[in-house]
């Protein structure tokens, strides 16, 4: 049998693609038709991604479970931005704010997979803003995304990179939502580690009241704080700038004897933790700009505003692991 498998399969009935390692008994599933969305990742028959009851559910909230891919990450105040002098309007999908751009939800179009052992199991995707008419009536650039999740010696890593073939530099923030699950019964004994920096005080909606700076939560955070300890929702959300360098978290899950290392690379300085209601799941969320940062005042060195020029691009990776503790 081989080491690695990218085996076809479905959910609901709608077609998905399962990465399997089987050395390290890993399992990853993506449904390409509904934003390219990581649903499942199990290691050693345990389940690290909150998966809703329901492809439905899934359509319907794609920004509550799995892993959404979210461009513009966070909500945009009243759906409007100025960049360079244009003014972009988005739809209100909830009103009357835009709230995580439409690629979680959105399919996307497998362009490549396969399983070898010099490259593990892995699945490529594009989505182009060219061939959805309705988008880039509201954002006026041919942005082409091309993402690869690639499951190989027992690290789940996705990589990508989004170009500009527009003749304009377009206004560029990308964010993920990942909701790592846990039972209710191991909850205090999950404990979650961020390198924070600095935390961004924030307003009842969500968006940044000030600049960012210490807080009690800091300390928290480099510890490990436990889940149950987390502020809860509303308010559940924390907007923290991380440290330079190596930005790697963890979700320390003791009654398994296991810690999830989630390895953000070094392109995404922002980073939102969230916990959430309907699951039990917490959110580590890596972004490249505070949420709503076209409308902010801040410094582009703290708040992470940026543009891809014409012909130019953006490129990351990141990945996940689980280690016994």
């Amino acid at each position: 049998m081989n080491t690695y498998e990218v085996l076809p399969s479905e959910w609901d009935g709608t077609p998905t693609i399962r990465l399997i390692d089987h050395e390290h008994e890993a399992t990853a599933e993506i449904i390409p038709s509904v934003g390219f969305h990581l649903f499942r990742f199990d290691v050693r028959g345990a389940g690290y991604i909150a998966k809703p009851d329901s492809l439905a559910t899934l359509r319907e909230q794609s920004s509550r479970y799995g892993v959404p891919i979210l461009f513009p990450p966070g909500r945009v105040k009243h759906a409007a931005f100025t960049f360079e002098g244009r003014e972009y309007r988005l739809p209100m999908n909830r009103e009357p704010h835009h709230a995580h751009g439409e690629l979680r939800e959105r399919p996307w179009k497998v362009v490549a997979s396969g399983a070898d052992a010099a490259g593990g199991a892995f699945v490529s995707a594009e989505m182009d803003f060219a061939e959805h008419p309705d988008m880039l009536a509201y954002f006026p650039h041919a942005a082409s995304f091309r993402f690869t999740y690639r499951l190989q010696d027992g690290t789940l890593s996705l990589s990508g990179e989004v170009l500009n073939r527009s003749s304009q530099t377009m206004p560029f923030a990308l964010g993920f939502h990942p909701y790592f699950a846990f039972a209710k019964e191991e909850a205090d004994r999950v404990r979650v580690v961020i390198p924070a920096a600095a935390e961004w005080p924030l307003t009842e909606e969500g968006f940044a009241a000030a600049g960012p700076g210490p807080s009690p939560l800091l300390a928290a955070m480099k510890q490990g704080a436990p889940v149950t300890e987390l502020p809860g929702y509303p308010g559940g959300s924390q907007l923290l700038s991380v440290e330079p360098g190596a930005q790697v978290c963890e979700l320390q899950y003791e009654a398994r004897g296991t810690k999830l290392v989630y390895d953000m690379g070094s392109q995404f300085p922002i980073h939102v933790l969230f916990t959430a209601p309907w699951s039990n799941a917490v959110s580590l969320e890596p972004y490249t700009a505070i949420m709503n940062v076209f409308n902010e005042p801040y410094p582009a060195a703290q708040s992470g505003a940026q543009g891809i020029a014409p012909g130019e691009s953006f490129s990351f990776a990141w990945s996940i692991r689980v280690d016994k503790q």
